[in-house]
């Protein structure tokens, strides 16, 4: 493609040759081949000016870039306000604008959008809807199955995706919208069916330093421009701001407030979950409120699209667990359940159903904190888990570049009994939970949830809270 067509309709000043052959996109210098276009962007720790020379070396005959580079020949500039938004609007014109021939629907929130996504998913198969999901988990097409290691890839991959998405004739595309998408303009120029805000709670401060921030970033995907619909949780306190500051077409889904979608929870009852939606009742063997809270955005998802489910009850069957959320495993007649709870509010969660769940016997809590990510909410978690778990057992997640030992002391300043035990190694803390529960005890295993990895000063060494789970058996 010349690169004429894919700045077509996009605001830049240029320099040099537009009358080139463009045949790959590249942000990542050690990626850019032959004629290749480079997008210089700007980073927390880097600059993508350093690179330039890099990736001319390798084959970049454009760069795209927010000021005008000295001391580069011979190859084109197009200079822009800014590069991160262009290269989203780049890549969709480079892949022939795939996002045109799918409906695509978003759920964005601090939890639930993988469950969410996985849900509207099931029922869309439910009704005979060819369907592609994208988000935490990976990507998957039919029964294909791919990680990419992001929760919404790069707009260059993201728009590959798509093309293929096209040319496989798939119809609809359920994908996490993470924070960090929006606010870094991955999605421009995708425009979305409908987009589902399910809550906002502590999460990613790190990054956002506080939750309006936070929250902003969220409502940006918000407009006109970016979604023809919206369907917002009214229950969650930044959902009632969001819908009372937006100007599209939207609709509320609550269990408590009054909302456009709502039902009513009628508890769990024989390990099912049973709720009155309609003025009739269901059953499924997802459990948890909150997970009432995805069922219910997904059917209302569904009639908003104008989709009619013909039989609700028989869609759920649709409806496959998904990998790392409230997985359940029944070993030597303890309960184990594997969950990404990672936030103070999701492990609020998940514990408060382990407990309703719970026969006899005791919780045993396990869960880390990650490290180089937001401090403020270890002790918080550390309190959580001592006030809902009979037991308590501080672990390692993912340390990255700090230390296991002073994320656990973190932890434990917000611990409010002697109830608990520190085990950094967390195939050891698995071990120590099995060995001194009883018949009837529930353990949760909280924080990595699909996850088979732990990263640590820079690698990845292959980890499984399921693979040592299922060891347990033997």
């Amino acid at each position: 493609m010349k690169l004429y067509s894919l700045i077509k309709n996009i605001k830049c000043r240029v320099l040099g040759n537009l009358n080139i052959e463009i045949k790959h996109l590249a942000h990542n210098s050690r990626m850019v081949k032959s004629d290749s276009v480079f997008f210089c962007l700007k980073g927390q720790s880097f600059d993508g000016k350093n690179f330039i020379m890099d990736a001319v070396k390798n084959g970049a005959v454009a760069v795209v870039c927010d000021e005008e580079i000295n001391g580069i020949r011979g190859i084109t500039q197009i200079i822009v306000k800014n590069a991160r938004k262009v290269m989203s609007y780049i890549a969709c014109n480079f892949y022939d604008n795939p996002a045109k021939k799918l409906k695509i629907i978003g759920v964005t929130g601090t939890n639930g959008k993988t469950t969410t996504t996985h849900m509207i998913a099931g029922l869309l198969e439910s009704i005979g809807k060819s369907c592609a999901i994208i988000g935490t988990n990976g990507v998957k097409v039919n029964e294909e199955h791919s990680e990419f290691g992001m929760t919404t890839p790069d707009p260059i991959e993201l728009q590959k995706m798509f093309s293929e998405f096209a040319k496989k004739k798939i119809e609809y595309v359920c994908m996490e919208v993470s924070a960090h998408a929006s606010h870094l303009d991955k999605l421009a120029g995708v425009k979305f069916e409908l987009i589902v805000f399910t809550n906002l709670t502590e999460d990613h401060l790190d990054y956002f330093k506080t939750m309006e921030n936070y929250y902003n970033a969220k409502k940006k995907m918000f407009t006109p421009i970016q979604t023809n619909n919206a369907l917002i949780n009214v229950d969650d306190k930044f959902g009632i701001k969001l819908f009372e500051s937006i100007n599209i077409n939207k609709n509320t889904y609550a269990i408590f407030n009054k909302a456009d979608y709502t039902l009513q929870n009628l508890g769990i009852i024989d390990w099912k979950q049973m709720f009155c939606y309609n003025n009739k009742t269901f059953t499924t063997n997802i459990l948890g409120e909150f997970n009432l809270y995805n069922l219910l955005s997904s059917i209302a998802s569904l009639d908003i699209l104008n989709l009619k489910l013909n039989d609700v009850q028989n869609s759920f069957d649709y409806i496959k667990p998904v990998e790392g959320r409230f997985n359940t495993y029944l070993i030597k007649n303890r309960l184990f359940i594997i969950d990404y709870a990672h936030t103070p509010d999701g492990l609020e969660n998940v514990l408060k159903l382990a407990n309703r769940i719970k026969i006899d016997g005791k919780l045993i809590s396990i869960f880390g904190c990650g490290g180089n990510r937001e401090t403020q909410k270890r002790s918080k978690m550390g309190e959580i888990s001592s006030i809902y778990a009979d037991l308590t057992i501080i672990s390692s997640d993912n340390p990255r570049f700090e230390k296991r030992e002073d994320i656990a002391r973190e932890i434990e300043r917000g611990v409010l009994n002697n109830n608990y035990k520190i085990i950094l190694d967390r195939a050891k803390a698995i071990k120590y939970a099995f060995k001194n529960s009883s018949d009837g005890d529930v353990i949760l295993v909280a924080g990595k949830g699909a996850e088979n990895y732990i990263e640590e000063n820079g690698m990845k060494t292959y980890y499984s809270d399921y693979d040592e789970i299922k060891k347990l058996e033997n």
